[in-house]
C-alpha cells in the first residue's frame, strides 16, 4: 500500500510540474509568436497606407524622456491601429531590414503590377502565384509559407494590392525558442523526477516503517490470540460435558468463534496487503463461481431470498484458485448478511473485451444507509453502514476490504454503486 501511495505521489507531483511548465512554455512561445504577427501586421498596414512602400517620413524609435516625446532625428509618423508610433518598436533601420513585395490586382483578379524590388528570394512569377491563390481564397490576412500577407482587394470593385512581408528570420527565431524551451523543460522535468523519486523515498520511509510495524503487530497479535481463544473454547466444551450447557456457554462459544474469525480475517488482510503478487495459474472462474454459489444457495433460499445465477462457461483467469474462491464467497456472504428479506440476489459472470466481468446485485432493507451513487467507501477497512455497529448481522467490516485486496493482487478492478438507494451492485473486472 505504501508503495502504491508513493507511486501516486510521484505521479501527482510530476503531472503538476508538467502542467506548470506547459503553461510557462506555452505562454512564452505564444507571446513570442503573437509579437511576430503583431509587428508584421503593423508593417503591412504602414505599407498599405503608402502604396506598398515605406513613407519617406518614417519615424524612428521614440523615447520618453522627462515626460515629453522626442525622436531620433525623425519626425513623428501616423498612428497605426490607434497606437502611437512610440509603441511600434521600429527603428530607422526597419525599412532597410524588412523584406517585402506586393502585387496589384484589378477587380477581376488580373495582375496590374508586381513590385519585388525589396526582396531577392521571390521572383515575379512566384509573387503572382501567391497573389492569385490569396485572391481566389478571399482571405484578408494570414501566412503563405514564411510570408505574412495583407489582402486589400477583398470587396473592392476596382481591385487592390496584396502585400507580403518576409517573416522568415523571426519565425526561425521563434522555432528555435520553441525547441529550446521544450528541450530545457524536458530536461528540467527529468531532473525533478529524479529528485522527487529520491526524496519521496525519504519522506515515506517513516510511514512505511510504521505501516510495517502495524502489520507485524496484527500478525503477532493474531497468533497470540489463538492460544487463549483455544483455551476458552476447550473450557466451554468441558462445562457443557459436565452438564452445565446453558445460554451463557452458548453465548461464550459464539463470541469466541466470532473473535476467531475476526482474527483470521485481520491476519489474512495483512498478508494480502503485504504480498505484491500471487500465484499465477490457469483457473476456471466459471467453475469457481458456480461451486461457491451452490454452497450459499440453500442458506439464501432458507432466508426467503431468491438467487439468480447467470454464469458463462469456460472463462479462464490466471491467479490463485483458493483466493478467487474466497473472493466470491465473501461477496455472497456480504449479500447474505445485508440483502433484504424477502429479496433478490443476482450473480452473473461473463466475458467482455478480453476480461472477466463478475457482477453481484442484491436488494437492501430500507433505512440501511445506502445512497444512490458510488459506494467505494464500502471497501474501507472496518467501515460499516450502521454507525451503531450493530452485531446483529455479525459483520466486522473487513470482508469487502479482503475482496478488494484479492482483486488488486490479480490485476483487476472492483467498484460498488447503487442506482436507486434500494439495491447495491458490486462489479469486478479481471484479466
Amino acid at each position: 500500500m505504501i508503495r502504491q501511495l508513493r507511486k501516486q505521489f510521484i505521479i501527482v507531483a510530476m503531472c503538476s510540474m508538467l502542467a506548470v511548465l506547459a503553461v510557462i512554455v506555452g505562454s512564452l512561445n505564444a507571446a513570442s509568436y503573437l509579437g511576430i504577427v503583431r509587428r508584421a501586421d503593423r508593417i503591412l498596414n504602414m505599407l498599405a497606407e503608402n502604396e506598398g512602400r515605406f513613407p519617406e517620413d518614417y519615424p524612428g524609435r521614440e523615447h520618453m524622456a522627462g515626460g515629453g516625446r522626442k525622436t531620433d532625428g525623425h519626425r513623428p509618423g501616423p498612428e497605426i491601429f490607434g497606437a502611437p508610433d512610440a509603441f511600434l518598436e521600429f527603428t530607422p533601420e526597419t525599412p532597410y531590414d524588412t523584406r517585402f513585395f506586393s502585387v496589384r490586382l484589378d477587380g477581376s483578379g488580373e495582375v496590374v503590377s508586381v513590385d519585388t524590388g525589396r526582396i531577392a528570394a521571390v521572383e515575379t512569377g512566384e509573387a503572382i502565384q501567391y497573389a492569385q491563390e490569396i485572391w481566389s481564397a478571399r482571405s484578408a490576412s494570414g501566412f503563405v509559407g514564411s510570408y505574412r500577407y495583407l489582402n486589400r482587394t477583398a470587396g473592392e470593385a476596382a481591385g487592390g494590392r496584396i502585400i507580403f512581408v518576409d517573416c522568415g528570420r523571426d519565425l526561425m527565431a521563434f522555432r528555435s525558442l520553441l525547441f529550446t524551451s521544450a528541450g530545457v523543460s524536458l530536461l528540467g522535468l527529468s531532473v525533478v523526477f529524479v529528485l522527487v523519486f529520491i526524496f519521496s523515498g525519504k519522506v515515506f520511509a517513516p510511514v512505511e516503517e510504521s505501516y510495517r510495524k502495524q502489520k507485524r503487530f496484527i500478525t503477532d497479535a493474531g497468533h497470540e490470540l489463538k492460544t487463549p481463544l483455544t483455551v476458552i473454547s476447550a473450557n466451554v466444551d468441558i462445562l457443557e460435558l459436565e452438564g452445565r450447557e446453558s445460554q451463557w456457554t452458548a453465548s461464550i462459544r459464539n463470541q469466541v468463534n466470532r473473535l476467531g474469525r475476526l482474527t483470521e480475517q485481520l491476519v489474512l488482510l495483512s498478508g494480502l496487503e503485504e504480498e505484491e503478487k500471487t500465484v499465477s495459474e490457469p483457473c476456471d472462474l466459471s467453475e469457481i463461481v458456480t461451486e461457491t454459489a451452490a454452497v450459499f444457495e440453500p442458506m439464501l433460499c432458507a432466508g426467503g431470498r431468491r438467487l439468480k445465477l447467470e454464469v458463462e462457461q469456460g472463462i479462464i483467469c490466471r491467479g490463485d484458485r483458493a483466493k478467487l474462491g474466497q473472493m466470491v464467497e465473501l461477496l455472497l456472504e456480504n449479500a447474505l448478511k445485508y440483502a433484504s428479506d424477502p429479496g433478490e440476489i443476482r450473480l452473473s459472470l461473463e466475458s467482455a473485451g478480453g476480461r472477466a466481468r463478475l457482477l453481484l446485485w442484491n436488494t437492501v432493507e430500507e433505512g440501511s444507509g445506502i445512497v444512490p451513487g458510488s459506494l467505494d467507501i464500502l471497501f474501507e477497512r472496518f467501515y460499516r453502514l450502521d454507525a451503531s455497529r450493530n452485531s446483529g448481522t455479525g459483520g466486522s467490516g473487513i470482508g469487502l476490504s479482503i475482496v478488494k485486496a484479492i482483486v488488486r493482487q490479480h490485476g483487476g478492478r472492483i467498484t460498488a454503486k447503487s442506482e436507486d438507494g434500494r439495491s447495491v451492485s458490486f462489479e469486478i473486472s479481471l484479466p
